[in-house]
């Protein structure tokens, strides 16, 4: 269980009103971030001399979660920011509230708080044409694009003969349609700029079957082929495509009522913590969860020299739970 959303199918269909929308998100983050005084100058100090200066970052799912927690990890190391997100609230047959419009302006106010450049862009992971665009608007702002975040997707929880039509197709089309959509975008530029890194948020339930997560487990396997045939397909061209597959996280996926009640059936008001030392029990090292700084430490293992040989890749990060995989 991973991360955040970013799926609408309600989202606007004039690209230049998202643009716009996007600006006028950026401008209220940038208002925001003028008040951080001193703080803001030594961070930008310090992003200067970081591993990742001058290069680009874009993360789907930006505002919150994995994706905000490794974007401001990248900040850190001097990477300008493209926050892609939807930022609806709400999607149908999702059934826990997605970011807001604020969330994604505070978003941008923390990563330029750190020193960053930092652009936002409200679009749909499901939409090619949405990412594509948002895409060119960062190569056109900040003249390359050398690492991109597949992050951005939708949880569900309950039994596999409990799935709608409906929701099944809202978790495919996002968590996979996204990703691979997310990916063509990606390629193009990444190639212009001779070579990059794709990082995939797949899960550690992509190791294991699931008898409440089935579904969701599902697209994640399938995230973990796709970027093993994209490591296939682009590392001639020096595009990397790896994977960071956490177990529990503390997210708003995770952490609302719909999914403990399915993770603690019977149990009346569970709660994330409680869920934790559920799975503590019977992990080899006595943690049940990750927080989103963790899992960010881990993207950015992939962004960095050490993996510049490395494709094709799934990393594990879910506390000794891989541990009781087959392979």
């Amino acid at each position: 269980m991973t991360h955040d959303t970013e799926t609408d199918t309600d989202r606007p269909a004039d690209p230049t009103r998202r643009a716009a929308l996007g600006g006028t998100l950026g401008a209220a983050a940038a208002a925001a971030a003028v008040t951080m005084g001193a703080r803001g100058a030594s961070a930008q100090e310090a992003a200067g001399q970081g591993s990742l200066v001058g290069k680009t970052a874009f993360v789907t799912g930006g505002a919150r979660g994995i994706g905000l927690a490794s974007a401001e990890a990248m900040a850190r190391e001097g990477a300008n920011i493209v926050l892609f997100d939807i930022a609806s609230g709400s999607l149908p047959n999702v059934d826990y509230p997605l970011p807001s419009e604020g969330d994604l302006a505070a978003a941008q106010a923390r990563i330029e708080e750190l020193g960053a450049e930092c652009m936002t862009y409200q679009g749909d992971v499901r939409s090619l044409e949405d990412q594509q665009a948002a895409m060119q608007q960062t190569v056109d702002r900040f003249g390359s694009l050398d690492i991109v975040l597949a992050n951005a997707g939708v949880g569900h929880a309950g039994a596999i003969g409990s799935v709608t039509a409906e929701e099944f197709s809202t978790l495919y089309e996002t968590n996979v349609g996204g990703y691979l959509k997310t990916t063509q975008a990606a390629v193009p530029h990444l190639r212009d700029a001779g070579g990059g890194r794709i990082i995939y948020v797949s899960s550690g339930l992509a190791r294991t079957g699931n008898d409440i997560f089935g579904i969701y487990g599902g697209t994640k396997w399938a995230v973990n082929g796709l970027a093993k045939s994209a490591a296939l397909a682009y590392g001639r061209d020096g595009i990397m495509c790896n994977v960071v597959a956490p177990g529990l996280v503390r997210t708003p996926f995770a952490d609302n009522a719909a999914v403990l009640a399915q993770m603690m059936p019977g149990t009346e008001n569970p709660t994330f913590d409680a869920v934790s030392e559920m799975i503590a029990q019977s992990t080899p090292i006595g943690i049940g969860h990750l927080e989103p700084e963790e899992v960010a430490a881990s993207v950015m293992f992939f962004t960095t020299d050490a993996t510049k040989n490395m494709t094709g890749e799934v990393l594990d990060v879910s506390y000794g739970s891989a541990a009781t995989s087959v392979a």
